[in-house]
């Protein structure tokens, strides 16, 4: 394949021209790029009008390519998260259910996957305009940098834009060739291989990775098999514009669900799964590909268009421990194009830019499920699937207009307004009409603005606050699961819908020394819901989660982030959160939940970090978390213990004979603690908790052609 690149670049399309994606130090050496990170502002896509991250009126947080891959086992994102003020990850160990995010809040309700959350990789979407994000099919060691907007955006990006995660993989920028291969193994059966090529030849650049990974997983009935694959072509079409092919494609043939724990059972045997997870034999297999396109052309210094479109294809099947529903095939189809103009000028001598854009977005999703029947074969019992219960083609259209600018009203002062009208279409066709034609349709319009102000007091550092609404429909997923046990949609499940006010302070204090460093993040916020959307299960259907509205929320916290390069090589990293959520109003069966906190996300979330990297090559990795008690019921009364956590990661890189190496080894949770990696929310039966790995370690090495 590599040879056929070459080919194509050199014969095809000659010499010259630089590829202008995002910009990924070449070297592996990730000391110098801690160093620029610390030392100077990072430059960010995820607002739509690029711009640094410290003259940005939003909170926003940068992880560059160090942060992502050295030192990491680079199973999931769940591994860095933590790095990133007011972001809570939980999950990561049960591949089934997929890493639950959540962002000032948005997000915990999800029962699998991500919601309330945009994500993106190189511009295109991970997840679906319906508000479902699935990150089985993202390899963090093809990653080379990721942005984080914390805060409501729907003015930017419409539906579910509680938070925004932008994530680049590697771009290469020089005519040095990347070749990379790695091999890693560890406790509970972890193994890993991985390798990524890559080059910049005359006018094309590219960049292809693939990694598989399989693990027997600490529990019962959690292992994990996957495959995953990212290519990315760039054609530096004419000064200033660029063509881009985007490929990924992932394969998850196994993923096995061991299921939530009571109390009591998580004490006896952490390591046990659920007995009906075992006797369903629960879990999914997945495949999913897509293809973009991406061009971005300047035309002359004031104006500059960009287009991308991208098709996406899904295949689920999962098996839930139900014996009426219980077996599930999804087919899904999502095809998206974007279109934007930005135009660069001054008023009255003050810079000004605009930026407006249409994005439009078709989701359908041909949705299956099956009874189980039981058969009692010569020596054992067993359920298969037997005859559809639900069969039903749903869609999901979006489309959005949106309005951006920036003024520069002073030398110091940068005033950004945003304003998006967005249009959502969803509709059930039901083909499974024995209980009755449930099909129906939901219609729905918004118009959302956001504002900012940033005032930069000096060149590197600022003062800002912001304004947003932000709005959020249920998936088609959340809407499907009636809890009336017929097709169609849930009629009493409604959109939520946010208000939020932000002040913040940020940048960094340069020149203490030569070799010292200080970058700061510190936001204040407050938010207010409607129809907050809350997950809940009913008894006899563990595993099955419903929706319901609650009338209001409010949502206060704090953030802080500080990163100090001690000296040259030395630097400590230090996020924390206070979140004060919890309902204003909400009623369930005559029970009143106000003044409750919010379940799902705990009070303080804090993570420091040590990273020494030696001149000679070695490095050391020290990595602290403390999470405080988190509810998992709207009562209050089911309560997942706080916990303490301690990684250590050990690496050496050396160059022998033109490759680079570097063997690494870490340990996870070396204080071997008990307690949750996830949280089922108003769970039935009891059965809220997933235990998490207790210590265990993981080793491996990257070998890298240096030359």
């Amino acid at each position: 394949m590599r040879f056929f690149i070459l080919a194509f670049c050199f014969g095809a399309f000659g010499h010259s021209a630089t590829a202008q994606n995002a910009v990924v130090e070449d070297s592996i050496a990730p000391k110098s790029e801690l160093w620029n990170v610390l030392h100077q502002p990072v430059e960010i896509s995820a607002t739509r009008l690029t711009i640094t991250d410290i003259h940005a009126p939003m909170a926003v947080s940068v992880l560059d390519k160090s942060r992502l891959q050295t030192g990491t086992q680079q199973l999931s994102l769940y591994e860095v998260l933590g790095a990133i003020p007011g972001v809570f990850a939980m999950n990561p160990d049960n591949f089934t259910q997929d890493l639950r995010i959540s962002i000032r809040g948005f997000g915990a309700r999800s029962a699998f996957g991500i919601r309330g959350i945009r994500v993106f990789t190189d511009g295109l979407p991970e997840g679906t305009p319906d508000g479902q994000v699935d990150v089985d099919n993202l390899d963090m060691g093809a990653l080379g940098k990721m942005e984080v907007v914390r805060g409501a955006a729907s003015g930017i990006y419409g539906n579910a834009s509680g938070g925004i995660s932008y994530l680049s993989t590697e771009t290469p920028t020089t005519k040095k060739p990347l070749l990379e291969a790695q091999i890693a193994a560890g406790a509970f059966g972890f193994q890993r291989y991985q390798l990524k090529f890559g080059q910049k030849i005359g006018k094309c650049t590219y960049f292809v990775n693939t990694s598989h990974v399989k693990t027997r997983g600490y529990r019962d009935w959690s292992e994990m098999t996957n495959t995953i694959l990212n290519g990315k072509l760039i054609y530096a079409i004419a000064p200033g514009g660029n063509l881009t092919l985007l490929v990924n494609a992932g394969s998850s043939p196994k993923a096995n669900d061991p299921g939530a724990l009571t109390q009591d059972q998580a004490k006896e045997n952490p390591r046990q799964a659920g007995a009906n997870n075992l006797l369903f034999e629960t879990g999914e297999k997945v495949q999913q590909q897509r293809v973009g396109l991406t061009y971005d052309q300047k035309l002359g210094k004031k104006h500059q268009i960009s287009v991308r479109i991208f098709e996406t294809g899904r295949n689920l099947r999962n098996r839930l421990p139900i014996l009426a529903n219980g077996y599930g095939d999804l087919t899904r189809r999502y095809q998206g194009a974007y279109l934007s103009y930005q135009y660069d000028t001054k008023i009255a001598a003050l810079p000004y830019r605009l930026k407006t854009g249409l994005d439009l977005e078709n989701q359908e999703d041909t949705r299956l499920r099956f009874a189980y029947k039981k058969e009692t074969g010569p020596s054992t019992v067993h359920y298969a699937p037997d005859n559809v219960v639900l069969n039903q083609v749903e869609s999901f259209k979006s489309s959005g207009l949106y309005l951006l600018q920036e003024l520069h009203p002073g030398a110091k002062w940068l005033l950004s307004g945003g304003l998006r009208y967005t249009r959502l279409r969803m509709r059930a066709g039901d083909h499974f009409l024995e209980d009755g034609d449930q099909s129906g349709s939901r219609h729905f319009q918004k118009l959302n603005p956001v504002l900012g102000l940033n005032y930069a007091f000096i060149p590197s550092a600022s003062l800002y606050a912001n304004y947003a609404t932000t709005f959020e429909t249920p998936t088609l997923n959340e809407l499907s699961n009636n809890p009336n046990f017929t097709g169609g949609f849930n009629p009493d499940l409604q959109p939520q819908a946010a208000r939020s006010a932000e002040i913040g302070v940020k940048g960094f204090i340069p020149g203490l020394s030569d070799r010292t460093s200080l970058r700061f993040d510190l936001a204040l916020f407050r938010i207010e819901t409607q129809n907050d959307i809350i997950p809940y299960q009913l008894n006899g259907n563990t595993g099955r989660t419903f929706y319901r509205n609650a009338g209001a929320t409010e949502r206060k916290g704090v953030e802080i982030g500080l990163n100090y390069a001690l000296t040259k090589g030395l630097s400590l990293f230090y996020t924390q959160a206070f979140s004060f959520f919890k309902y204003k109003s909400y009623t369930v069966n005559a029970i009143d939940y106000r003044g409750n906190a919010q379940p799902g996300i705990p009070k303080v979330n804090t993570q420091l970090e040590l990273r020494y990297f030696h001149p000679a090559g070695f490095y050391t990795i020290v990595q602290a978390r403390a999470v405080s008690k988190i509810s998992a019921n709207d009562a209050n009364t089911i309560i997942a213990n706080a916990y303490q956590l301690l990684h250590l990661r050990l690496g050496y890189t050396v160059t022998v004979h033109g490759f680079q190496i570097e063997p690494y080894v870490g340990v996870n949770n070396l204080l071997n603690q008990k307690y949750s990696a996830n949280v089922q929310i108003n769970a039935a039966n009891g059965r809220y908790f997933e235990p998490a790995m207790p210590r265990y370690a993981w080793g491996g090495v990257k070998i890298r052609i240096s030359k």
